[in-house]
């Protein structure tokens, strides 16, 4: 059922295209048209039949191998297809040459075009028999009646069972309220042990899926621990399996907020120019060790090293922890009981071993789980049936939530969906083997999937173990690769989205961050749900991971995915045909990625995000990747593209951030598909002739320094995100009347905008004679003098994030601002106002979402009633004084950058004796 999950989706796909085909690209097909049409209801009828049996628990070995034999034959037609397709309307595009040169080029694009059709009329002659023979071949072997309905719910009504807004992020919050407390208190007893001086590590063991990490994260959260920073410093580091300790420490040294000094002089680099992340890069690894012995010794310090795997990891990172006698302590979090009892060698009475919830308990994380707030009742009809799927999760808190959210998704509550439920956990061993119910369960929940959600879900497994995955990253990814498409004119970004969120929903993925609005930005999947999705990807190859321990189909299996990681060596799989590769993912800064991607022409995505040691491509590199719509290069040591980036005639996402490239190719606008342009934070040179890309979306950082630019940028009709920059001096009058206009041109679309010039340049003028504002803003960052803010700021009624840099404002400006009512997130930067000696002063009312605040280099006071929605303050740098931070009752979190000891000691203080109990981080330089 796995992989017809799969099929049907591929098949799906194949048939649209080829239906869209014959309404729209009927001159493409001509000659051809009626094979089109054979395979078209071929496929829907092998489609229906897939669907028909994806209620089937089991296939066996015969089924299994059809439905892999099809789903082959399904990638096999769609690459053809999409190839076709892109070859001939390359053929088509007019030259503009004229005379007799022009005749023999328009004569050798037709014979190519020729060409181009026969080898399609070749390829789908060949595609019907094949089709043929795979239905055929199932037909000899099946049995009547062998697909049957049991009732399951269609996608369609499946996809709209995710809209209630309590089912998301509840894992980690539940699990804290269920059956927690007994067992932080005593970890808390442990840590907080005045009579023991000595550095003590405390082991917290158990299988995944028990809450290790939510115990130790309520432990490290808890308000007793962070009151008075009894500990400083304090650091949460992930281990996992594929560590580095490289790389460990250096999130030590960054958590623990070394000085750059300090790291300068254990290195020997008196270079000022490099920051510190530059200067990690280079340290070795003893050089690494003795910056966190430097920075730790003499200090009560925190660290939890979360999920470590082998007893060598311990060993290493042990070496950096000076032992001393101020009662410092240390959590790691295991499966492995050998690594709790290396890391507690000294005295085992440390050894937290975690067990299942009790029956009780496990009771109430399920209603909680599955009712509805605030009584979480369950009905009577249903409470038998519920426990017996109960005893199945045998206390464990993932698969009580899993499970949980698999019957909360189904609002109707049916009790014959619940037995059927309980019916086919299919729990073979009673035993102790707890794992292997874990797996079942988490299983369970990927088979109950929609089919449109199977691959989504899947494609997950290309991510390395406790990778923050960003939401934007994801979907586009699976728009790019087909996974994702818009259905009956609704947006493929919509489909996507909404996919994420039934993800999200059914506890698949784990949100780790929210945006401004609410939304989740990124996600992480749980440990054990990578594994059942590594193991279904690798049986039905839906991709392969690259790393020291290849998982590589056999020869004679095509590579669709191929995702690179960390130590992969420098020869991509070469026993294997890497020609059918759809996308290709890198991870890892050390090892750089292929150069050239010429013999991969089957490439939809191309993502090197993070390849920190690639530092150049092939001149040819994208010359024959015609399907290519998916490229990011961001965070790679990139200083300028090749001119091939021109022939991705297809390519809509292109991310240039976090490089060195300043300037574009001049064929970039040929990239008339082009919908996401980002650079950044540096601008790059504007390109001449980027009007002609109308269908961006998102654009910038650019360097605009000239009128020409601002005209062109005032042709991208769509546009929805800009971020420009300007030259160094004061802008001409010609320029400031290209910006207003600039931006009255775009008021309709435009929904982010950065401007970002030198702080000495003005746009006082251009801003506030703006004839058509863009009032439909949700995000403006500003880094200019101002001076006051345009009169229009007061009517950005769905403003939700504003970053001012430098404007220079006048202090009666933050009435202005106070008054927007969807502002969520404000950052005032350095000279964001022009009067550093008077208080910014937040009295009662205004303000209204603001959750966020962030200032820097400015005097501020809070009144009583202020801000009653803040829950995250950070002041940096504050001049003499913070007043009234007691008066803001929703905090949840404060983050002081200082060089006064009496504001620290101030601000802690208030902390501690705050009504909410806010988590205070104070950094003293």
């Amino acid at each position: 059922m796995m992989a017809m999950k799969v099929v049907d989706f591929s098949f799906l796909s194949i048939a649209g295209k080829l239906e869209k085909m014959l309404e729209e690209e009927a001159a493409l097909l001509a000659g051809v048209e009626d094979d089109v049409c054979d395979i078209v209801a071929e496929l829907r009828s092998v489609t229906s039949f897939l669907t028909a049996m994806s209620t089937r628990r089991n296939l066996d070995d015969q089924l299994q191998n059809w439905v892999q034999e099809v789903r082959e034959v399904a990638y096999d037609a769609e690459d053809s297809i999409d190839e076709f397709v892109c070859r001939l309307r390359l053929r088509s595009t007019p030259y503009d040459e004229n005379g007799v040169k022009a005749f023999f080029k328009h004569f050798l694009r037709d014979i190519k075009s020729l060409k181009a059709r026969h080898d399609m009329a070749s390829r789908l002659k060949k595609l019907k028999v094949q089709v043929e023979k795979v239905r055929k071949r199932h037909d000899r072997y099946s049995h009547p009646n062998e697909a049957t309905s049991s009732g399951t719910a269609t996608s369609l009504e499946m996809a709209g069972r995710y809209s209630d807004p309590r089912i998301i992020g509840h894992f980690v919050e539940e699990a804290q309220l269920v059956g927690i407390n007994q067992r932080r208190d005593k970890i808390i007893g442990w840590v907080m042990d005045e009579n023991r001086l000595e550095l003590t590590v405390i082991s917290i063991v158990g299988l995944g899926g028990l809450g290790k990490t939510t115990l130790a994260k309520t432990v490290y959260d808890n308000s007793i621990i962070i009151a008075g920073s009894h500990f400083q410093p304090r650091a949460w580091i992930v281990v996992s399996q594929n560590y580095s300790i490289r790389e460990l420490l250096k999130k030590i040294i960054l958590q623990i907020s070394v000085d750059e000094q300090q790291i300068r002089d254990v290195l020997g680099c008196p270079d000022a120019s490099l920051n510190t992340e530059q200067l990690l890069n280079m340290m070795e690894e003893s050089q690494l060790v003795q910056t966190v012995r430097g920075h730790l010794h003499g200090k009560r310090y925190m660290l939890i090293f979360d999920d470590v795997w082998r007893t060598d990891t311990w060993e290493s990172l042990s070496i950096a922890l000076p032992p001393g006698r101020e009662g410092s302590r240390v959590i790691v979090t295991t499966r492995i009981e050998e690594v709790a009892n290396t890391s507690c060698s000294r005295n085992h009475q440390f050894i937290f071993k975690i067990s299942p919830l009790s029956c009780q308990l496990s009771w109430e994380l399920f209603c909680r789980r599955v009712f509805e707030a605030p009584d979480y009742n369950c009905p009577p009809e249903l409470e038998n049936v519920g426990r017996e799927i109960l005893q199945k999760c045998d206390g464990l808190p993932l698969a009580i939530v899993t499970i949980g959210g698999v019957l909360a998704s189904r609002s109707d509550k049916k009790l014959e969906e619940w037995k059927d439920l309980r019916d086919h956990l299919r729990l073979e061993i009673q035993t102790n083997d707890i794992l292997s119910k874990i797996h079942r369960i988490l299983l369970l929940s990927y088979n109950d999937l929609p089919y449109h959600l199977k691959p989504c879900c899947l494609f997950l497994g290309i991510f390395p173990e406790d990778f923050e995955i960003h939401r934007k990253r994801l979907i586009r990814r699976w728009i790019a690769e087909g996974i994702v498409s818009g259905i009956d004119g609704f947006p493929a970004e919509k489909v996507a989205e909404r996919c994420f969120n039934q993800l999200v929903g059914r506890s698949l993925v784990q949100p780790s961050q929210f945006d401004d609005s609410g939304t989740v930005k990124s996600c992480r999947v749980h440990d054990m749900m990578l594994d059942v999705i590594l193991s279904i990807s690798k049986k039905e190859n839906f991709a392969v991971l690259l790393n020291e321990h290849p998982t590589i189909p056999p020869q004679h299996q095509k590579i669709r995915r191929l995702s690179w990681r960390r130590g992969s060596s420098g020869v991509l799989v070469p026993a294997n045909d890497l020609s059918h590769l759809r996308s290709f993912t890198a991870f890892g800064e050390d090892v750089p990625p292929p150069k050239d991607y010429r013999k991969q022409r089957q490439l939809r995505a191309i993502d090197l995000e993070g390849c920190e040691a690639l530092f150049d491509l092939h001149p040819k590199s994208f010359s024959k990747l015609f399907l290519l719509k998916y490229l990011s290069l961001r965070n790679t040591g990139l200083s300028e593209l090749p001119d091939s980036i021109g022939d991705l005639q297809n390519l809509e996402f292109l991310d240039m951030r976090g490089t060195r490239i300043k300037e574009l190719p001049n064929t970039m606008v040929k990239l008339q598909k082009l919908v996401y342009l980002l650079a950044g934070p540096q601008g790059f040179k504007f390109l001449k002739g980027i009007g002609k890309l109308k269908r961006l979306v998102a654009f910038g950082m650019a360097y605009a320094d000239k009128m020409q630019s601002l005209q062109e940028i005032g042709e991208l009709v769509d546009l929805q995100k800009l971020a420009i920059t300007f030259g160094e001096h004061d802008l001409s009058l010609r320029m400031l009347e290209e910006i207003r206009a600039l931006l009255s041109k775009l008021n309709g679309t435009l929904r982010s905008l950065t401007i970002f010039p030198p702080v000495n340049v003005s746009l006082k003028n251009a801003l506030d004679e703006v004839a058509s504002p863009p009032l439909l803003l949700c995000k403006l960052q500003i880094g200019c003098r101002l001076g006051q803010l345009p009169p229009w700021f007061a009517s950005l009624k769905h403003v939700v994030k504003i970053s001012l840099v430098g404007t220079l404002l006048q202090l009666e400006d933050l009435q202005v601002l106070r008054n927007l009512p969807a502002l969520v997130n404000l950052k005032l930067g350095f000279k964001s106002f022009v009067n550093n000696d008077e208080d910014l002063v937040f009295d009662r009312g205004g303000f209204a979402q603001l959750k966020f605040l962030q200032i820097k280099c400015q005097h501020v006071s809070f009144r009583v009633g202020a801000v009653r929605s803040l829950e995250i303050l950070e002041i940096f740098f504050p001049p003499e004084s913070v007043n009234g931070i007691e008066h803001l009752h929703g905090l949840r979190e404060i983050y002081i950058l200082t060089f006064n000891e009496h504001i620290s000691e101030m601000v802690k203080d208030i902390a501690a004796n705050h009504s909410n109990r806010p988590k205070c981080f104070v950094n003293q330089l």
